[in-house]
């Protein structure tokens, strides 16, 4: 199995990056909020990586944290989902906003990802709730800021957000970015005040 790669990126795809690691080039499948962040090409990048085997095809899919890869790996591990709708979780949420969504068992979040319908959002709540919480429970995404102790003060910011007229996704696309402006500790009113700004309202 392949940990990770780090080289040197020598090109950025619609949905994968091309590393060059001592003269050996990977094609590493990536989620769109990973192609906007890893560096510009010719700068040196790390991935964790994941290696997909089926009969025809091996895939390497890259992430630039522990976290991504590990919603990933657990939104992989559902039925109905295949890599590409496990990377689209990504695409559409950072891994802490996706297990938000589990544990608040949001079906319409869930469903405005590509490639999750009804059905599979029932089965990503009902497969990964009880992972999910644990891994709450135990503190494991604290550092990202909303599993911890702060959650119920992201939790009203949310609300209040989709209260104003915003979509779930939208609402915690702001809220997030909000967070990660403002720090953890504030209040429900500067996160939604940060939230609107950041929106563009």
């Amino acid at each position: 199995m392949i940990a990770f790669l780090q080289g040197i990126l020598t090109a950025k795809l619609p949905d994968r990056v091309e590393l060059d690691v001592n003269g050996v080039g990977y094609e590493v499948f990536v989620s769109q909020k990973t192609l906007q962040s890893v560096p510009a090409t010719g700068k040196s990048v790390l991935l964790k990586t994941y290696l997909h085997v089926r009969e025809d095809v091996q895939q390497l899919f890259g992430f630039l944290k522990d976290s991504e890869k590990q919603a990933f790996l657990m939104a992989l591990s559902v039925s109905g989902v295949g890599p590409k709708a496990a990377m689209n979780v990504l695409s559409t949420y950072a891994p802490e906003a996706f297990f938000q969504a589990v544990m608040h068992n949001d079906l319409a979040g869930l469903k405005a990802i590509p490639g999750i319908g009804q059905k599979t959002a029932q089965h990503l709540v009902l497969e990964l709730k009880d992972k999910v919480t644990k891994l709450a429970g135990v503190g494991v995404f604290s550092d990202e800021g909303l599993m911890g102790s702060e959650s119920k003060t992201i939790s009203d910011a949310l609300q209040a957000m989709m209260a104003l007229g915003y979509s779930a996704v939208e609402s915690r696309r702001a809220v997030l970015s909000a967070v990660q402006a403002t720090g953890e500790k504030v209040t429900v009113e500067e996160i939604l005040k940060a939230s609107l700004k950041s929106i563009g309202a």
